[in-house]
């Protein structure tokens, strides 16, 4: 037993140092200087792209944030599911506020060119972008639990001057301030995700920007359209013509939704399903969340096993190593907090310290974080059919997509805290 423990202890602590590594490659990222500032007429003409289904918490904020960036030549264009959409309403009063100071360079328009082999959100995306004519040389895409800050679509285009670059893109960092297992939870797990996005050069379709020539030479359109994520396919499309996607420090943007523990369970088990789904090396993706939750498991396991037993150096060297796990991952949680804080108060994102008793459940809500995306994953794995926002899709392989039975957004789904999320 003595020598289990000890084995355990050492891949505790292999974990450890992976992830720190992983960690400051990422803290490093936001400490980069950002590309150098473009003249407005040098800046291409873009098209910002915004597809919903539901009214999402601060989806008036988004808008509204989307028809003032400090961009010279830009058009919005806001795709809705259906007009009997909750958003439709809120979009159009934001809108109608905002051409009382004149604001013109925004277009609203229903899904009318949706496929049944794909996402909606895809369906939407292939809709705008194929009506879009040669004077645009940019697309901007954009979630609307994104709250844009001035410069965001100007820093998210400035880097794609570089002709090796394809894609631009940022992430999101979500920042809980209630009581809410599952608002915790997803924080800890979301900041994972992050580093592990980054490390890779995946693209977050929430906030992300592409030249409409790289967009059509990649045939992104005609893949999203066999397709149930946007983001997803985007690494290898790019791989494929010897492109490679940047990530802008300065569009990480900060979400301040909520949920509950079910909800977050699943939001992880739908971000998991795209790895199984598009990661060329799925397996040992999968096998990289898994080993912390197993090891951390066997050394629970062990624990209680040796203290019931009275063996104290194994207790020792297996609670040592749990208790040093869940530390080190909380001071790296710290770490990446501090560092995305800076770049958001750089553009003006207010911030609020956390409580001690949010601390104290932060470090319940890392093993309890781990667990769940176990659970995720073996769902991720088994599941056939994936449900968003009220409609089923069939998933039989990456590019073999049945949307099941479409109804435009019920009303009802709407959750009954204005800040939780749309899942």
């Amino acid at each position: 037993m003595n020598e289990l423990a000890i084995a355990i202890f050492g891949v505790l602590a292999v974990l450890v140092i992976l992830q720190t590594r992983y960690a400051l490659a990422f803290v490093s990222s936001l400490s980069l200087p950002t590309s150098k500032a473009i003249q407005d007429k040098l800046l291409p003409k873009a098209a910002v792209i915004l597809s919903l289904r539901g009214a999402d918490p601060f989806l008036a904020n988004c808008v509204r944030a989307l028809l003032y960036q400090n961009y010279p030549q830009y058009d919005l264009h806001i795709v809705v599911d259906s007009q009997e959409d909750p958003a439709w309403h809120i979009v159009n009063e934001t809108i109608q506020q905002a051409r009382a100071m004149h604001v013109t360079h925004v277009q609203v328009s229903p899904l009318v060119a949706r496929h049944n082999t794909c996402s909606l959100k895809c369906s939407a995306l292939v809709q705008a972008i194929s009506a879009l004519d040669d004077s645009y040389q940019v697309v901007a895409l954009i979630d609307a639990d994104v709250i844009a800050h001035r410069n965001w679509l100007r820093e998210l285009v400035a880097p794609l001057v570089d002709k090796r670059i394809g894609a631009t893109t940022g992430n999101r960092w979500y920042t809980p301030h209630t009581k809410q297992w599952g608002s915790l939870v997803r924080y800890a797990y979301n900041s994972a995700s992050v580093v592990s996005m980054y490390i890779y050069r995946y693209a977050w379709g929430g906030s992300m920007a592409m030249k409409l020539s790289v967009l059509r030479r990649s045939q992104l359109l005609k893949t999203w359209t066999q397709s149930i994520s946007v983001d997803a396919p985007v690494h290898r499309a790019l791989q494929k013509i010897g492109l490679k996607v940047k990530f802008v420090p300065t569009v990480m943007m900060i979400n301040r939704e909520e949920c509950n523990l079910a909800q977050c369970l699943r939001f992880i088990k739908r971000q998991l399903l795209m790895p199984r789904l598009y990661h060329p090396k799925w397996m040992l993706f999968f096998a990289q969340v898994l080993a912390p939750t197993f090891a951390l498991v066997i050394a629970i396991g062990l624990l209680l096993i040796s203290l019931v037993s009275g063996n104290i150096a194994v207790a020792g060297w297996v609670g040592g190593g749990c208790v040093g796990y869940i530390l080190a991952m909380a001071l790296l949680l710290a770490l990446l907090e501090q560092g995305v804080r800076r770049v958001a108060g750089e553009y003006g994102e207010p911030t609020k310290s956390f409580s001690f008793q949010f601390i104290t459940k932060i470090l319940l809500a890392i093993p309890l974080a781990q667990l769940v995306s176990a659970l995720a994953t073996v769902l991720a794995l088994l599941t056939r059919n994936v449900e968003w926002r009220g409609v089923v899709y069939q998933i039989k392989d990456p590019y073999n997509v049945q949307l099941l039975e479409y109804h435009p957004y019920q009303i009802s789904l709407q959750p009954l805290d204005h800040k939780a999320s749309i899942v």
